[in-house]
């Protein structure tokens, strides 16, 4: 590569990055600026338990439990599963049969979010209800559960590509010194594909927090934290499904308005810390420890 060339490779790079940051940075200014107003009038009322716009009440406890509930009830269910689907396509079933069960996947990944949802409240709502002999099976169990199905290919396609890119001279190492194949498997490929397999957690958990229309068609919208608040056979809310009921009924400028763009503001927020922390974590190595 010449010196011009690899002028322009980093002067493309640079404009990249400096692109991306702006971006962010104008997001989050906007969504500042729209949600002054609920922060100046209502402060601290934010983080109640009421919300009831024609009162002037806007609290979004219960609507940020609903979020952080069916997120990391989502994330509970898929990521072990999702982790050990991986390793079978990637290390155990046959590499002919490893690309259709891929391709597969991936078409599952890429199905609209509408489709879930109405499956969710065609059958799994129904099921759930069944089951549990609930009288209603829209809950924010039966959420969490639709979202997992729906972030499964996602961790499952992104993990068997992380596995796939541990060269094969690490497994050849391990077999030398006599391990079994699940321990080459735990001791030798799973450290080295820790990071990318935390990048798929991440992902997952992006699309978990920002899905809209799926969770809003199976999770009650009621906007309580369940008693007891483990109580996921409740009804619930999260703020994307809030976003998505109410957005449309407020008026641009009002303080109703300004209240659900700072629900943005701290899904946003949520989003970017976890990010920070996760990757600062798995760089010192401390969730290895």
């Amino acid at each position: 590569m010449s010196a011009y060339t690899n002028k322009i490779v980093k002067g493309y790079v640079f404009s990249s990055t400096l692109i991306s940051a702006a971006v962010i940075i104008l997001i989050l200014t906007v969504l500042f600026i729209n949600s002054y107003d609920a922060v100046k009038e209502v402060g601290f009322g934010l983080f109640t338990l009421k919300w009831n716009p024609p009162d002037g009440k806007f609290g979004i406890v219960s609507i940020l439990y609903g979020s952080l509930a069916v997120t990391f009830l989502s994330l509970l269910i898929s990521v072990p599963l999702g982790v050990l689907t991986a390793i079978f396509t990637a290390e155990i079933l046959h590499p002919k049969n490893r690309v259709y069960v891929k391709s597969g996947l991936e078409l599952l990944a890429g199905i609209p979010s509408i489709i879930y949802g109405l499956i969710g409240v065609a059958f799994l709502s129904v099921w759930i209800g069944k089951l549990f002999d609930l009288q209603s099976g829209r809950t924010i169990f039966t959420a969490a559960l639709l979202l997992s199905i729906m972030i499964l290919p996602t961790i499952i396609t992104l993990c068997d590509d992380a596995f796939h890119n541990v060269p094969q001279r690490y497994r050849e190492a391990a077999k030398g010194v006599g391990l079994y194949k699940h321990e080459v498997i735990l001791r030798g490929v799973l450290p080295i594909a820790k990071t990318d397999i935390a990048g798929a957690v991440l992902l997952a958990l992006g699309r978990a927090l920002g899905e809209t229309m799926a969770v809003m068609l199976v999770i009650g919208s009621i906007d309580k934290i369940p008693q007891p608040f483990y109580n996921f056979f409740s009804p619930g809310q999260t703020i994307t499904s809030k976003l998505g009921r109410e957005i449309a009924e407020s008026a641009f400028g009002s303080l109703h308005f300004s209240a659900m763009i700072f629900m943005g503001v701290v899904l946003l927020v949520i989003v970017l810390s976890l990010t920070v922390i996760v990757q600062q974590y798995f760089k010192t190595g401390r969730l290895y420890e």
